[in-house]
């Protein structure tokens, strides 16, 4: 599958892409021919990248961000806002978007088994078990995956995280800037990981060859975070095929490590519950 780049075309993806990638392959690289010595030594090479882009991985307890986001949703509506994002590592993630005045009209809540969506300005709520939205697409995608895409981080297909000696199960392939890193889940869904010699990931795909639908998420200005470096601009988005289904940018403005960080589902008295229909139609209405 082509890589596509998103250039003009961002938007909300932390709302959004969950939603389409659970309510919905890329081509696999082989390393040249090679023989002997030079097998060895590409197999050296690829090791020792590998455990110093591990190295390099974006370390915290909690993450604490204040993000300006853009979402654009099919027939190109268009939607900015400020968002909070909070993430208590392998346990919750939190986004909650507030236009105006930190008043929220809409939140993201994921836990390892649980995804709860608020809609404030219509009254209503869904609150799903994650690993059921990820079986009605067959997918291997976990709340450990998706943690990963915020946090600029290499992850393995419905696993919590990626062992030390875990090179052999990624594809790898050579590249003027760096090297991609394949592998694929159980129902033949692609994962590419594009990384730079700066040992950060600049790129992550996840794409279905059957149904065409991808999704991609991309990093840039990467800047400090303490003693480490956080990509301070995200642009994702997701496709059918060739055609941009829907598109987001992150642009953060602040970024904090573990710091105190509170995190409760609470749905509102009075709240109409929503299915993953209406939460579909909702992301893809013009």
């Amino acid at each position: 599958m082509k890589r596509r780049k998103m250039k003009n075309k961002l938007g909300l993806g932390c709302l959004c892409a969950v939603c389409c990638l659970l309510l919905a392959g890329c081509r696999t690289s082989n390393l040249p021919a090679a023989g002997g010595t030079e097998t060895v030594n590409l197999r050296k090479t690829e090791e020792i990248f590998f455990h110093s882009l591990q190295k390099q991985a974006f370390r915290y307890g909690t993450l604490s961000a204040k993000i300006q986001l853009e979402l654009t949703l099919a027939g190109g509506k268009t939607f900015s806002s400020r968002a909070n994002l909070k993430i208590r590592k392998n346990d919750w993630i939190q986004v909650s978007v507030q236009p105006l005045l930190g008043i929220e009209v809409f939140r993201l809540e994921l836990c390892p088994d649980s995804v709860w969506i608020i809609d404030r300005l219509n009254r209503r709520y869904l609150a799903e078990n994650f690993a059921r939205l990820a079986d009605s697409v067959q997918v291997d995608f976990n709340f450990y995956n998706l943690q990963a895409l915020f946090t600029n981080q290499l992850f393995l297909p419905g696993e919590r995280q990626v062992p030390e000696n875990a090179v052999d199960r990624f594809g790898w392939e050579r590249t003027e800037t760096g090297y991609t890193l394949q592998t694929r889940d159980g129902a033949e869904w692609s994962y590419l990981f594009t990384a730079g010699k700066d040992e950060k990931l600049h790129a992550s795909e996840i794409a279905d060859s059957v149904s065409h639908h991808s999704t991609l998420w991309e990093y840039a200005d990467f800047r400090p975070v303490g003693t480490q470096l956080f990509p301070m601009k995200v642009n994702a988005g997701w496709f059918e095929g060739e055609e941009v289904k829907g598109a987001l940018s992150l642009n953060y403005t602040r970024v904090d490590v573990d710091v105190p960080v509170e995190i409760r589902p609470v749905v509102p008295s009075g709240y109409e519950r929503m299915n993953l229909l209406q939460i579909k139609k909702m992301f893809e209405q013009p």
